[in-house]
C-alpha cells in the first residue's frame, strides 16, 4: 500500500511539473503584441573612432541642475522635502525606525563642524578629517559638518585591520579622527605604527572612563560627537563652504589588490556623478517619498553615492540595525522603495524564493507560469507588482523586502541573468544592473530602463566615454571589439592621494582611467565584462587564466558558497579552495569536520566528488578549457567573510589575504 501511494504522488509530482513545463513553452512561444515603451538614448560614437559615449545634451534625457556644494545639496533636499524625515535608525530588530529631520540634521552637521574648527579643524587646504565608524547618524553628521566648513573626509572601512588604518591614517596626516567605538579605536591607536599627527579623537560611543584615561595618557584628547556639537553650539561661527572644484573626499579602494589607496573627489565630482545617475536611470525619478536602505558602507563609493542621491531629491535613507544578515528583518520594518543589492545577497534571495516555491505542488505547477508570464510582459517594458501572479504567488516573496519596491540596482560583481531577471519578475520592479570602480567615480555603465537582456553591464553613463585597448599579452585586441576597459568622465578621481606613481599607473596622459577589467562589445552596443587583467595568472603550458571569470561561472553550483580560484606557473591546471553549502549537499557540516584524530571523515570525500562533478558540469555547459576546471579541491573550514579578512566590505574576495592565508592548503594541492 505504501509502495502504491508513493508511486502515485511520484506521478502527481511530474504531472504537475509536465503541466507546468507545457504552458510555459506555450508563454514563451506566442508572439509580442505591439507595445509602446519609453524612447531610449541610442550610443554615439564621438570624438574618435572607437570611443562609445552617451551624452546629456540627447534630448531624451531630463534637463538637472544641480547645487554647487555638498552641503548645498543637503539643504536643496531639506527644500524639496519641507524638513520632511531624512536619516532613520533603530537600536535592534524588535523596535520601530526613528527618524532625524532634515533640519535637525543641518543643525546637528552645523554644530560639529563648528566644534571641529573649534578643536583645531582647518577650513579649506585639502584638510581632511578621519571617519572610522559603521554607517550611521552620526556618520553623516560628521561628514556634512565637514562640508559645512570647507573640509574634506576620509573615511576608513569600519573593519579595517589595524596596520592598513594606521598606515593610512599616518600618510593621510590625520589629525582629528571620529571613531565608532572602542574597537575601532583600538584598531586605530592600539600598535607599533602609531599616528604621529593625531591629537583628537572623536567617538560615537561614549568609552568608560578608564579607556579614556589610556588614550588621554597617550596626548590625545578624547570626546565624543555629541560634546563636539555642543562645543559648536556654545561657539557658532558662519558656514564656509568649499568651491566647487575643492577636495569633498578621498574614497579607499576597497583592498582587493593591496593596501587602500585614497581616491581624490571633488564636490563637483559626486555632484556631477548624481546628475549622470539621475539622467542615466531615467525615465525613473525618486520622490520626497522614496526610501533606501543603506546596504553598502558610506566608506563605500557607492554607498556614498546613494545616499546623496536620495537624500537630493528629498527621500529618507534608513541604516540597518546590525549586519548583512539581518537585513531582511530591516527592509521589512522599512519598507523601502528602493534597494541596492550585491550578487550574494540576490542568490541568496533567489534560493529562498525557488525552496519555498517547490515546497508546494501550487508552487510547483504555478510559480514558473507566473515568471513565464510576468518575464514576457517584462519584454514588452512592464513592471508591475500589481497583476494576477503577484496575488497568486509573488506577494509574500515581496514582503520579504518589505512590499513596496520600484527600483533596485546591482553592482559590484557580476550577476547571473537568470537570477537578475527572476527577481525583477518577483519583486515587480526593474532592477538596473550597473558597473563601476571607486576611480571612476562611481558607475561607467549600466543598462537602460526596460532591458532584459543579460550577459552585460549595458550602456555608457551619461557622459562617460569607454573605449578598448590592447592587451597582447591575453590575446585581446580593440580592433576585434576586446581589450581593457578604458573610461573617461568629469566625474572621475583627480588622481590617488599622495600617490603621484599609482596615479600614472590608473591614469594615463590623456585621461584615461585604466581600469584593469577586459570587456567587448555586443552587436548591440552593450558592454560586456568577462575577464579581469590585474588577476591573471599563467600556468605551465603557456595558457593565462582569470579566475574571477571562472569563479563567475561556478559561482552557479549550489554546493558551495565559496569557491577561491589559483593556479600556479609550473603546473597545467588550476585548483580551487571552496567552502560547502552542507544543506544543499545533504550531509551536516558536524559529519563533515575533522576527526580527533586529525584524519578526515567518509562524507569529505563524498563533498569533494560532488562539487568537482558540479564544477566539471558548470565548465562543460560554459564552453571552458579543460584547464579552466580546477583539477583538484580543498575544503575551508570556515566561508570567507568580513570577520576573518577575507571578503571587503562590498563583498568581494581578497584575493592576496585569501592566498596567503590558504598557503599551505593550495601547496598540498599541487604537492599531492
Amino acid at each position: 500500500m505504501a509502495k502504491l501511494l508513493a508511486a502515485l504522488l511520484s506521478a502527481l509530482y511530474f504531472t504537475v511539473e509536465s503541466i507546468s513545463r507545457l504552458i510555459v513553452a506555450v508563454f514563451t512561444a506566442l508572439p509580442l503584441p505591439h507595445h509602446k515603451t519609453s524612447p531610449r538614448s541610442s550610443l554615439t560614437a564621438e570624438n574618435e573612432p572607437g570611443i562609445h559615449t552617451r551624452r546629456a545634451s540627447d534630448n531624451t534625457l531630463p534637463y538637472i541642475v544641480l547645487p554647487e556644494n555638498l552641503f548645498e545639496m543637503l539643504q536643496h533636499g531639506h527644500e524639496l522635502s519641507g524638513n520632511g524625515p531624512c536619516l532613520g535608525y533603530r537600536s535592534s530588530r524588535k523596535s520601530k525606525y526613528q527618524w532625524l529631520a532634515y533640519q535637525d540634521l543641518i543643525d546637528r552637521s552645523v554644530n560639529f563642524g563648528a566644534g571641529l574648527m573649534t578643536l583645531g579643524g582647518k577650513s579649506g587646504c585639502e584638510y581632511l578629517i578621519g571617519i572610522f565608524a559603521k554607517s550611521s547618524v552620526e556618520w553623516t553628521v560628521a561628514e556634512y559638518g565637514c562640508y559645512a566648513y570647507g573640509m574634506a573626509t576620509a573615511p576608513l572601512y569600519d573593519s579595517l585591520g589595524p596596520e592598513a588604518c594606521q598606515q593610512t591614517v599616518k600618510n593621510c596626516e590625520i589629525e582629528i579622527m571620529v571613531c565608532g567605538d572602542d574597537e575601532q579605536v583600538h584598531t586605530l591607536l592600539d600598535g607599533d605604527n602609531f599616528p604621529n599627527r593625531l591629537h583628537t579623537v572623536i567617538t560615537v560611543e561614549q568609552l568608560s572612563g578608564n579607556r579614556v584615561a589610556e588614550i588621554e595618557k597617550l596626548g590625545l584628547k578624547v570626546l565624543t560627537i555629541a560634546q563636539v556639537e555642543e562645543i559648536g553650539k556654545v561657539n557658532p561661527r558662519p558656514l564656509a563652504l568649499a568651491p566647487t572644484d575643492s577636495l569633498a573626499s578621498l574614497i579607499f579602494t576597497s583592498g582587493t589588490t593591496g593596501p587602500p589607496k585614497g581616491a581624490m573627489l571633488s564636490h563637483a565630482h559626486f555632484l556631477l556623478e548624481l546628475k549622470s545617475f539621475m539622467q542615466s536611470t531615467n525615465p525613473i525619478r525618486l520622490t520626497t517619498d522614496d526610501t533606501a536602505l543603506a546596504i553598502f558602507p558610506l566608506a563605500h563609493i557607492l554607498g556614498r553615492v546613494l545616499n546623496m542621491v536620495v537624500l537630493v531629491h528629498g527621500g529618507k535613507v534608513a541604516f540597518m540595525s546590525g549586519d548583512i544578515n539581518g537585513m531582511l528583518s530591516d527592509a521589512q520594518e522599512l519598507k523601502p522603495t528602493f534597494f541596492v543589492f550585491v550578487p550574494r545577497l540576490m542568490n541568496r534571495l533567489y534560493d529562498q524564493i525557488h525552496v519555498d516555491m517547490k515546497s508546494s505542488w501550487f508552487g510547483r505547477l504555478v510559480g514558473p507560469i507566473a515568471y513565464a508570464a510576468k518575464f514576457r510582459d517584462m519584454k514588452r517594458g512592464i513592471f508591475t507588482n500589481q497583476s494576477i501572479w503577484d496575488k497568486l504567488i509573488f506577494r509574500k516573496y515581496q514582503k520579504l523586502l518589505g512590499g513596496r519596491l520600484r527600483m533596485g540596482m546591482i553592482g559590484s560583481a557580476a550577476a547571473d541573468g537568470n537570477i537578475l531577471n527572476f527577481t525583477r519578475a518577483a519583486l515587480g520592479c526593474y532592477i538596473f544592473e550597473m558597473y563601476g570602480q571607486t576611480e571612476a567615480g562611481g558607475a561607467i555603465t549600466s543598462t537602460r530602463y526596460g532591458d532584459c537582456t543579460t550577459g552585460h553591464v549595458g550602456i555608457p553613463f551619461v557622459d562617460v566615454e569607454i573605449k578598448l585597448v590592447d592587451v597582447p599579452e591575453m590575446g585581446y585586441f580593440a580592433k576585434e571589439q576586446r581589450g581593457e576597459i578604458c573610461s573617461r568622465s568629469n566625474f572621475m578621481m583627480k588622481g590617488y592621494y599622495k600617490m603621484p606613481g599609482k596615479t600614472a599607473e590608473a591614469l594615463d596622459e590623456d585621461g584615461w582611467l585604466h581600469t584593469g577589467d577586459i570587456g567587448m562589445w555586443t552587436e548591440e552596443g552593450k558592454l560586456k565584462v568577462f575577464d579581469r587583467k590585474k588577476h591573471i595568472f599563467k600556468l605551465s603550458q603557456g595558457e593565462y587564466l582569470a579566475p574571477e571569470r571562472l569563479e563567475n561561472i561556478f559561482s552557479r553550483s549550489d554546493y558551495h558558497t565559496n569557491i577561491f580560484i589559483d593556479g600556479d606557473s609550473k603546473y597545467p591546471y588550476c585548483v580551487a579552495l571552496v567552502y560547502p553549502n552542507y544543506e544543499a549537499l545533504g550531509v551536516s557540516r558536524e559529519k563533515a569536520t575533522r576527526l580527533a584524530n586529525g584524519r578526515r571523515s567518509a562524507h569529505e570525500d563524498f563533498i569533494r566528488e560532488k562539487i568537482l562533478e558540479d564544477l566539471v558540469r558548470f565548465g562543460k555547459e560554459a564552453k571552458l578549457k579543460s584547464y579552466e576546471i580546477p583539477k583538484k579541491i580543498s575544503i575551508l573550514e570556515e566561508p570567507f567573510s568580513l570577520e576573518n579578512n577575507c571578503l571587503t566590505p562590498s563583498q568581494k574576495t581578497r584575493r592576496e589575504v585569501v592566498r596567503t592565508l590558504y598557503r599551505d592548503q593550495i601547496n598540498k594541492m599541487y604537492a599531492d
